[in-house]
């Protein structure tokens, strides 16, 4: 992008969502000072900080790390990023991220991957949120940021869906665009819940490395 385009690009996202008008964890216009959000909400995001956390049910996640947990104001930021655009957001949540995964005390690490979104629904929202998101912690962790996954199904939200049925929603819905094998991958998603696609995600990693060790061996 020529730093032109890129002046013009803020200059309209500035008129859109000033620095100092919509907060974006609450909605209240009473102004804030940085990371989009007014001092009531700092404070409350600082009060729900997770870190390192076990991990999901399934047992194909070695571990997890958190920024939040899912609520008031760490949901409005997901859904401002996620349903409305605001992609400068992915700044600040893609930092506490990182900070959250620097909680594991990690081993090494080869890539960050993004879980990703079928590429109908990329079109429809405009951007990708999580490879935004994973973009920032890559940056931050001083890692590649590699698409490893893509998302061959246009699989119902998983957030409308009980737990059951996100399991049979997420069945044969990834297919691995990399080569894996030996590859030690941190998965970067906006959300959380029942691990559901944390899981298919590491499940269809994990087979193709497999797969690949065997061929190659």
């Amino acid at each position: 992008m020529s730093a032109a385009l890129k002046t013009a690009l803020d200059g309209l996202l500035a008129l859109i969502y000033p620095r100092r008008a919509e907060c974006m964890g609450c909605g209240t216009r009473a102004g804030f000072e940085r990371d989009w959000l007014c001092e009531e909400c700092r404070q409350a995001l600082a009060e729900r900080w997770v870190g390192a956390a076990p991990p999901p049910a399934g047992g194909l996640i070695d571990s997890a790390a958190y920024g939040f947990r899912y609520g008031r104001p760490a949901s409005g930021l997901v859904r401002n990023l996620k349903y409305r655009g605001v992609a400068r957001l992915a700044e600040p949540m893609g930092r506490q991220m990182a900070r959250a995964f620097a909680a594991l005390q990690p081993a090494h690490i080869d890539w960050v991957t993004p879980v990703p979104m079928h590429i109908r629904r990329a079109r429809q929202r405009s951007l990708d949120h999580a490879a935004l998101l994973a973009a920032e912690v890559a940056g931050r962790l001083e890692l590649p940021m590699v698409r490893a996954l893509t998302r061959v199904r246009n699989t119902p939200q998983q957030a409308r869906l009980s737990d059951d049925e996100r399991l049979k929603n997420l069945e044969g819905a990834f297919a691995v665009s990399a080569d894996v094998a030996g590859k030690r991958v941190l998965l970067v998603d906006d959300v959380c819940t029942t691990g559901a696609t944390a899981n298919a995600c590491a499940a269809e990693l994990l087979h193709t490395a497999q797969c690949s060790w065997r061929i190659n061996g």
